[in-house]
This record gives C-alpha cells, sequence and structure tokens, in this order.
C-alpha cells in the first residue's frame, strides 16, 4: 500500500484529486508505449487509492474493500482488521457514508 503512494509520489493525506493528477503526471513521463510495466505499476497503485473509499478500505484491510463472504469470515476465523490511521477515519466520518 505505502508503495503505491511512493509510486505516485503522493502523501497518504492526499485527496482524490491530488491521487488523480499526480497519476496523470507520472503516466505522461512513462506512456505505456514506452514502459508498459511501469505503467501497468502506476495503473494498479491508481486502482488502489482512486477514491477515498478505497484508501480508507486499503488503511483498514490492506486490500481492496471486502466482500460480504469475506467480512463473514473474517468474523469467523477471529481475524482483526488493521486499524486505520485516526484522521483518515475522522475525515471519512466528516464527509459521510462515502467518504466524499
Amino acid at each position: 500500500m505505502s508503495n503505491s503512494y511512493h509510486l505516485l509520489g503522493i502523501d497518504p493525506q492526499a485527496d482524490d484529486a491530488a491521487v488523480r493528477s499526480a497519476y496523470l503526471r507520472a503516466v505522461q513521463l512513462s506512456p505505456p508505449d514506452r514502459d508498459a510495466e511501469r505503467f501497468a505499476a502506476l495503473r494498479r497503485a491508481f486502482d488502489a487509492l482512486a477514491t477515498q473509499r478505497l484508501r480508507v478500505a486499503n488503511a483498514l484491510f490492506d486490500k481492496e474493500p471486502p466482500t460480504l463472504a469475506a467480512m463473514v469470515h473474517l468474523l469467523e476465523s477471529g481475524l482483526k482488521p488493521r486499524r486505520p490511521e485516526l484522521a483518515t477515519l475522522l475525515r471519512v466520518l466528516k464527509g459521510g457514508p462515502d467518504g466524499r
């Protein structure tokens, strides 16, 4: 996850617009026809961080938002999700359920 932030050159506290502009800047420097492998890595990083909701899910579960089956498995297995940063949770709570 932190590798995605590093790859795009953004701070974990960045908003959606900053993530998008960092991604577009990085793609201009490494277009897919010149460096397909780096472009694919940039795309994966952007897909993981594109919206605040995804960033919070990544902070909580260290992966994409879980499905219902995955949540049931998590609860039944007794595993605990990673704790998100308090500042991230506060931003999401102030923004409403969608994190906007």
